[in-house]
Formats: C-alpha cells, structure tokens, sequence
C-alpha cells in the first residue's frame, strides 16, 4: 500500500516532515547556508501536537475515554525500537572514534536519552558555563525526542482531566484547558529567553504541542494559498534567524504558525510528490542519525565529510525505517517490558564505561608530582629534554583536571561580594586575586605556592566579569557586572590586611567589558576608566599587578585535541604570533599606561619563542580550549609565585 492511499493519510503531514528533518539536517551539516534551520524541531512539535491531540479525541469521541496503557504502547512501538537501534549505535560510534576525553559525558547524554531525560541534562549544564562549551556529544540531539516523550506523558492526562471536568462540555473543556496552557506555556517561555537553559525547557516548549493541539479542534480550510504562506513564514525563519537570534520565545512564533498553516492548508500536489513522501516517511530516522554522523565524521576525515553525512545517512534512514521501525511498530509485544530492557541494557553500559574511565581518571590523579623535575611548566622553563611529547598522557584525565573551577563554588551569582580564601591560617602575606575563571584556574598553583610560604590567596570571582571597570558601556556582563565591580573594588580598598592585589586579565576582555565592535572613542574611555580603578586600589597602598591572559586552543578544547594527534611530537601547538598577547586585551593596555601598576606575563610558562604549547612536561596545559588545567597551574605556582613576591620586593 502507497503511503498516499492509506486510511486516514494527510500528505501535507509528511511533507511537512520532510521539510522540517530537511531544515534541522541542512543546518548541522551547513550551518552558514540555512543559520536559522534549528526551527525544524518547532514543526516537529507542532505536527506532534496535533497529530496526537487529534488521535486522543477521537478516541474520547469513539469511546468515552483514553486508554493511557494502549496509548503509550503505540507511543513506545513507535519511537522505541529506532532510538534504541541508533543510541547502541552511538556507543559504538564512541568507541571507535571519539576522544576518550568525551567518553564519559557522552554515555551520560545516551543514558539520558534512554530515559528521555536529556533535554533536561542538558539545561543543567548549560546553566554552568564551562560546561556550556563542551564539545557535542553524539547524543545531544535526543534533547528534541525527550521533549517530545515528556508531551507524550502529560498530554493525555491533561486532556482526561479536562474531560473529566467538562462533563456535556468537554469538548469546550478541552479547548479551554489547552489554550490556557498554551497561553501560560507562551509567556513562560519568553520569560526564558535569553536563559542559558530556556532552550531546552519543555514549559517553555509545551505551547508549541498545545498550538497543534488545539488546531486538531479546527474545521479544515484546505487553501493552497494558506499552505505556501505558511511554507513561506518557516522558510524565513529558517533563512533570516541564527544562533544569535533569541530563540524559542516570541521568535518562535514565525516557524510555529507556519507550521500551524501549512497543516491547515491542507493537501495540494505539491506536498504529494513521492520524494516529498519519501523524505517524509523516513524523517525520524533521518533525525536519528544525521547528528552522529555530524559529530563522528570530521573526527576521522577532512573536508567533504557533509557529503557523505548526508549519502549515509538516507540509506540508514531508510534501513531503519524499514527494518526496525515499521515491522516491530505492528508486531513488538509487550513493549513495556522491552522498554525497561532497552533503557536498561544502555544505562547499564554507560555506566560501567563511565565508571572504568573514572578508575583510570582517579589512579592518574594519584600519580602526579607537582614539583618534580621536568614536571609541567618546569619543563620548558628549565630547557628540559623532548618537553612537548604527549606519550603515556591521559587525556580523560586532563579533561576532569579542574581544579576550584570543578568543585568549588566560588563564584558570584549576582552581585554580591564572594570571598574565598586559600593557603595559610596565619599569613605573612595576604594576596587578593580577582577576575573571572581564568583567575580561577590560577589558584591551584597559587594555593600550593601560598601553602609553602605562608601566604593567604583570597579570591574574588565573578563569571563574564574582570572586576576592574564600572565603565556605562555595556558587555557580556551587564549591569549586574558593574555593581559587583564596584562593591569588590570597595573591599579591596578598604581591606587593610591585602598585601597585594593581582587582576587576572582576558584576551578577550572587549567582550565582557564593552559592547561588541565598540568606536575609537568607546574603547579609550573604558581603557580610562580601567586605568582609573586600578590606580584608585593603588592608591590605597597596596600594590597592583595585570596578570595577562593565555593563548588558549580555540576553538578545539586541548584534551581532546591531544587524544586525536598524540603520537604526533608536541600536538595541537599553536605560532605565538595568533596566541593573543597582552598588548591586545584593554586590561593590559590600561595597566601598562597607568604609573606605578604592574605587570606580569604567563606567556614563559606557556610558549617558547614562537610557539604556544598544549603540552608541556607531560601535562595537558588547558582542560578545555582556554582554561588552565589544574595540573598545569600547579606547575606554574612556584614560578608565579616567585614572580609576585619579586614584584612585591622590587
């Protein structure tokens, strides 16, 4: 049987599947060409919407009531056996290809996914921000499917509550309940746009599903015209939107009605062409697998991997489809018990991967020896023999080497003061260090350093902040940065018992203290005002050093880098001359100009005369593509240590 003749068939619908998978596959594969084709995962939602609300109203009409039980056994023959199928796979994918550094979060995601949990996971850790620059995992995708699957759950009840309340009008009780939660889900979600989690928040998506929903409830128009409008509204959305556009919120809206429009509209012969259909048919699967293959193919080839991305993955679409999901969607039984056994068997085996790596992970850290020979920056500083070669590194390790930047929440959320103090009891000598976490990452080796030599470090953090401009200009920061500014460059001059004050500088410092591409004018007024702060603590006699920034690894984090090229002598180094400097960052300026601050480079510790290093006497320098690893800062400690108390002496 065709897939135009079926009972009860709507072309339109798999038509505008096969838009929608087509927009989200163009977008991975070829970002610069479609920037905004994320907004297929909006029409996903709002077929879904109605194609499940109208499924369950039906069923009330027919019968009175919704079997919940025959209802999420459809659900799981469904959508269970291809997800299944394609998580086991990304496992493999894993093994075979992937950095180790990425083995743990990675089968943290697919168990997530297993237990349509990974929407969630992944808001968790884009609210942290190291986290949110963590390299995709082969799973990451699932967050959609997760989204869809909590819809799948809660959907029915709501409806059965409603028509439970409604009595002779459930139908105006259904009506009612879900505009209502469209309405409140709408206005959630704009409230969370522009959240680092809002993304992946299903309140903040439950009116897109609940749009579809309550478009069930409509007489059909079957316009042509209505249709192309709404073909239009989703392909504009997806040309004119992009990763800067805030999104879902009210921009939703665009894709969303479009989407809305085009189900409307109705069938028409150009949504019933065969590789329309065909596309369609095989959507899900086209989803399911186009993101491994995204992520695993730049790992082992060089360009023209979209291409075969996207040869791949049709015939496994198709594969799948045919295969796995038509056969056990009529014939899987007891997909309940095939539900637990599924999520089981992957949990089970993300687990215990996840937990062999830890083994090695923690047995690597009991063998480090900070202050040896050769050891880290000790290695390049003391001319040390082969100091960049990566035999015998664990790249998993370095990838978790952290330091308070994985442990220690020391950090200002908002804008009050944090202080957090590190080394000796009873000091000879009190070090404030402020700045962001960069400043962060240099506590480990400064800790270590304050420890030997009797010295308090007390930190004063704050992320997308410097702490050393109250300028109006307006950066990543905002005002919230500003005040917190302000109240720390208070304490720091009011504190008598500070010895020193250390600002730990960004090469990027533009970014967080100005807006972005600020005029001539703009940009020497925010150097002023720098210079001025840091000139205000001087003067009250304590004194001031810059720390500049390091060169980083952008935009490939080290570890993983490291994993892919480490039987290469020194890998994934970087010329000296693209690392960034500390002339190129306004801090440094602002401080340079300014009599009487100082200045101190990591530069020593990280470069020699032409290059900057990733490894450096058998440590990974950075445990993502621009923080110090804990290891590594340990390694500079003695020497940056050293050089602040000759700086302090002088």
């Amino acid at each position: 049987m065709s897939s135009t003749s079926r009972p009860g068939f709507r072309p339109e619908i798999q038509a505008l599947r096969a838009l929608a998978v087509a927009l989200v596959v163009v977008f991975h594969l070829w970002p610069d060409a479609l920037p905004g084709g994320y907004v297929g995962v909006d029409v996903f939602f709002v077929i879904s919407g109605f194609l499940i609300t109208g499924s369950l109203w039906a069923e009330v009409t027919r019968t009175g009531r919704v079997s919940l039980r025959q209802f999420w056994a459809r659900r799981i023959r469904r959508l269970l056996p291809a997800a299944s199928v394609v998580l086991v796979a990304c496992l493999l994918i894993m093994f075979a290809v992937v950095p180790k550094p990425l083995w743990q979060e990675t089968v943290v995601q697919v168990g997530a996914s297993a237990l349509y949990a990974q929407n969630w996971v992944l808001a968790a850790g884009s609210v942290d921000y190291l986290a949110a620059e963590g390299t995709p995992t082969l799973a990451q995708h699932y967050w959609s499917l997760s989204v869809e699957e909590q819809f799948y759950l809660v959907w029915p009840l709501v409806l059965l509550l409603a028509v439970l309340l409604g009595g002779r009008h459930r139908r105006v009780a259904v009506i009612g309940a879900f505009g209502l939660l469209a309405a409140v889900s709408f206005v959630y979600s704009v409230l969370l746009t522009g959240s680092p989690a809002g993304y992946f928040n299903t309140g903040g998506r439950a009116w897109e599903f609940a749009l579809g929903g309550l478009l069930s409830f409509l007489p059909a128009v079957r316009s042509r015209w209505l249709s192309v409008g709404g073909v239009v509204l989703i392909a504009a959305s997806a040309v004119l939107y992009s990763g800067q556009t805030p999104f879902p919120g009210a921009t939703a809206l665009l894709p969303v009605v479009g989407a809305a429009f085009v189900i409307a509209g109705g069938a028409n012969r150009v949504a019933a062409l065969r590789p329309l259909q065909f596309v369609g048919d095989i959507s899900y699967s086209v989803y399911l697998w186009h993101w491994p293959l995204v992520v695993a193919l730049p790992l082992v080839m060089g360009d023209g991997w979209q291409v075969v991305a996207l040869a791949v993955t049709v015939p496994l679409a198709w594969a799948t489809t045919r295969f796995v999901e038509a056969p056990l969607r009529r014939s899987l039984r007891h997909p309940y018990r095939v539900a637990i056994a599924a999520a089981l068997v992957i949990v089970v085996a993300g687990t215990a991967t996840w937990s062999t790596v830890q083994v090695g992970i923690s047995a690597t850290a009991a063998e480090q020896r900070p202050g040896a020979a050769c050891y880290g920056a000790a290695a390049i500083v003391e001319g040390c023999a082969q100091p960049y070669s990566a035999v015998g590194i664990d790249t998993a390790f370095a990838a978790q080497d952290r330091g308070i930047l994985g442990t220690t929440p020391c950090n200002s959320d908002g804008t009050a003061v944090v202080r957090c103090e590190f080394g000796a009891d009873d000091p000879v000598r009190t070090i404030a260090v402020v700045g962001n976490s960069h400043a962060g990452a240099l506590i480990p080796g400064l800790e270590e350093y304050a420890l030997a030599h009797d010295w308090r470090v007390v930190l004063f953090r704050k992320t997308d902040c410097l702490g050393v401009s109250t300028d109006d200009a307006s950066g990543s920061g905002g005002e919230a940065c500003r005040e917190w500014t302000r109240a720390v460059l208070d304490e720091l001059v009011r504190d008598e018992g500070l010895d020193a004050v250390l600002f730990v500088s960004h090469k990027n410092a533009l970014h967080y203290l100005t807006a972005a591409h600020p005029s001539e004018k703009a940009e020497a007024a925010l150097e002023a005002n720098i210079a001025a702060n840091l000139a205000a603590v001087a003067s009250s006699g304590k004194p001031v050093i810059v720390v500049g920034d390091v060169p980083g690894t952008k935009p490939v984090p080290a570890p993983e880098c490291v994993y892919v090229h480490r039987s290469e002598y020194d890998p994934c180094a970087l010329p000296r001359a693209t690392a960034g400097l500390e002339d190129a960052n306004v801090e440094s300026r602002a401080a340079s100009a300014t009599p009487g601050i100082r200045t101190l480079s990591l530069l020593p510790y990280l470069c020699d005369t032409t290059t900057c290093h990733s490894v450096i006497g058998g440590v990974v320098v950075y445990f993502d593509d621009h923080h110090l690893s804990a290891s590594f800062s340990r390694s500079i400690g003695p020497y940056l240590g050293a050089a602040i108390g000759e700086s302090l002496e002088g």
